[in-house]
């Protein structure tokens, strides 16, 4: 008989007032008796994705994606590294703040260094989504929604945009975002949710396999110089064993698609991540602005860096009339018993 997946809902606080009135933030979750789930309204944030712990050892589980201790952390804007969050409307970076967009240029809110990064400083990751959790048998969701005016954050069209997050009983987590708008806009939302398969510690001993030949070439201030360099010989050649040991990873790869586009292994508890994705890139980061330096890795599928002002790069346009259909699914092995 396939396994129930049960859900459970909770207020965890009220955000500051700002700009915005204060709203309650609710975590949304899902549990298939062995990986448990639970994401936050506040960003679409995923907190959790946790497994059985050694018997007796308190907590009793364990959490293998980087969280922050509170609702005032994830408000805070100084060093903010977007932990669990998803972003939007476009992750990543364009260039000086300029999108064509049908014709048109749109000045998009610029930040730190001039230019445009994961959606703005009011981004998809400071709002409070609406939501609701699902159980079910076999499989449980957790469907967000979020409705983006037109104008924010200088990008045209009022986006209607779905976040929803599927537990199935077989410990596959799929991630799925759909929007549709009614103008012409830019969108390419990720969820920026840092791995550490060993529950806690850096992320060094962690072994990455990619299913890319190609990096995507970015100048020190991450904005891409339109070439594609071989994967062989950059900083994302973690050699024939993929040990991540000290390298410093802020990159952004162009994924072949013909299988997992990222494979995370930590040899020293056996658990494994599996990504696939229908995403045309790949986003690393080692997570050095972290809380806790390099606590976890960052595989960020999504649309590729300054998409807009680069004709030679997948375009990542929304017209009205279409729906943007994004599904990452992370599959999960070595946790243990169902209890």
């Amino acid at each position: 008989m396939t396994a129930a997946v049960t859900s459970w809902s909770r207020a965890v606080g009220r955000t500051s007032a700002g700009a915005e009135p204060a709203r309650t933030v609710h975590e949304y979750g899902l549990d298939n008796g062995r990986l448990r789930v639970a994401v936050w309204s506040y960003g679409a944030t995923l907190v959790e994705v946790s497994v059985p712990g050694p018997a007796g050892r308190v907590p009793p589980r364990t959490n293998l994606v980087v969280r922050l201790p509170s609702l005032a952390a994830y408000e805070r804007r100084a060093d903010r590294a977007y932990v669990g969050s998803t972003l939007g409307r476009f992750a990543r970076i364009v260039a000086g703040g300029r999108a064509d967009i049908a014709g048109r240029r749109h000045r998009l809110v610029t930040g730190e260094g001039g230019h445009h990064l994961h959606g703005g400083a009011e981004g998809f990751d400071a709002r409070v989504w609406s939501g609701r959790a699902h159980s079910g048998r076999g499989r449980g969701r957790i469907v967000l929604t979020l409705v983006s005016p037109d104008g924010d954050q200088g990008y045209p069209g009022t986006l209607r945009c779905t976040a929803t997050f599927e537990l199935r009983a077989d410990d596959r987590l799929v991630v799925r975002y759909e929007a549709v708008t009614d103008r012409p806009t830019l969108y390419g939302p990720t969820l920026h949710a840092f791995w550490n398969l060993a529950g806690g510690g850096p992320v060094d001993g962690h072994v990455l396999a990619l299913d890319a030949d190609t990096l995507i070439e970015a100048d020190s201030r991450f904005v891409p110089t339109g070439r594609l360099l071989p994967v062989p010989g950059s900083a994302v050649d973690l050699g024939p064993r993929g040990g991540i040991g000290g390298s410093r990873l802020d990159h952004c790869v162009a994924l072949r698609g013909a299988a997992p586009g990222a494979v995370l292994r930590d040899p020293g508890s056996g658990r494994a991540l599996l990504l696939r994705t229908d995403q045309p890139g790949l986003a690393l980061y080692t997570g050095e602005r972290l809380p806790e330096p390099r606590s976890g890795i960052c595989l960020q599928p999504g649309a590729w860096p300054d998409a807009p002002n680069q004709p030679a790069f997948p375009s990542a346009l929304l017209s009205p009339g279409r729906i943007h259909r994004h599904v990452t699914t992370y599959s999960l092995t070595g946790i243990g018993h169902r209890r």
